[in-house]
């Protein structure tokens, strides 16, 4: 489980990266397969700008992001607009404000949020809000996935997509009933589906539910089809299946 929280104000950004960590709601929901206990990493960030950078650069999509209202109510037409590219009201990624004003009105023009956390922000106001967030989060990434391929318009459900690879500009999506392809990056695919979908490399998005076979390095899927795991996201990758599935020795 990946969690942002973006505010200029570094003293405050610290005790509300400490409040998630030490949340209790990352243990309620490791039952539940959102994530592995103690697997909740939190990173800060100063400005959406900054927020934006980061995620382009690794190519990963953030599952919670908690943000200070004011950075976007202040913020220029560079950050204002990355804001609405990162935090669209239909993405599966969901959005956490806190803020001085019971309206929210600094971020409401940007996003759907899940909710708003007022100043000063409480552990128990924060747990309530994360507990909101990742219901609404496994909520929304089993919805369809509406794609956009050779066209055509089709509309998928996360349960048919048995894994989805990354080639240049395109994405390779395979399903139990068929192939297309669609210009989509992996990180953005990735957010769009549900946590039982693990990047285990940085060309491929495998669903757990077909999946015959885990080593170090590679799933083996129904049809077959083997999937390299990267060295790079070896321990992510092991911690979501450990997280997905009860384990028998």
């Amino acid at each position: 489980m990946l969690v942002a929280v973006v505010d200029d104000d570094r003293a405050r950004a610290d005790m509300l990266m400490r409040m998630v960590r030490d949340s209790p709601v990352w243990a309620e929901y490791h039952g539940g397969g959102v994530c592995a206990a103690g697997e909740c990493d939190v990173r800060c960030f100063g400005s959406v700008g900054e927020f934006e950078r980061f995620s382009h650069v690794e190519a990963c999509s953030f599952d919670v992001v908690i943000v200070d209202g004011r950075v976007i109510g202040d913020a220029g037409a560079a950050d204002d607009a990355a804001a609405r590219r990162l935090f669209s009201r239909d993405g599966v990624t969901q959005v956490i404000c806190i803020t001085e004003d019971a309206d929210g009105r600094s971020i409401g023009s940007v996003t759907q949020p899940v909710g708003f956390l007022m100043k000063p922000v409480t552990r128990e106001a924060m747990d309530g809000m994360l507990s909101k967030a990742l219901r609404r989060r496994a909520e929304r990434a089993e919805r369809p996935v509406i794609i956009v391929s050779e066209g055509h318009t089709r509309v998928v459900q996360p349960r048919d997509v048995m894994w989805v690879e990354s080639h240049r500009r395109l994405l390779c999506i395979h399903t139990c009933y068929g192939d297309m392809t669609t210009y989509l990056k992996l990180a953005q695919a990735a957010m769009m589906f549900p946590d039982r979908f693990v990047r285990c490399h940085q060309s491929f998005l495998v669903n757990l539910d077909y999946v015959t076979t885990w080593s170090s390095d590679r799933f083996v899927l129904t049809d077959g089809r083997v999937i390299p795991i990267s060295q790079r996201r070896r321990a992510e990758t092991r911690a979501a299946v450990l997280a997905y599935a009860r384990t028998m020795r």
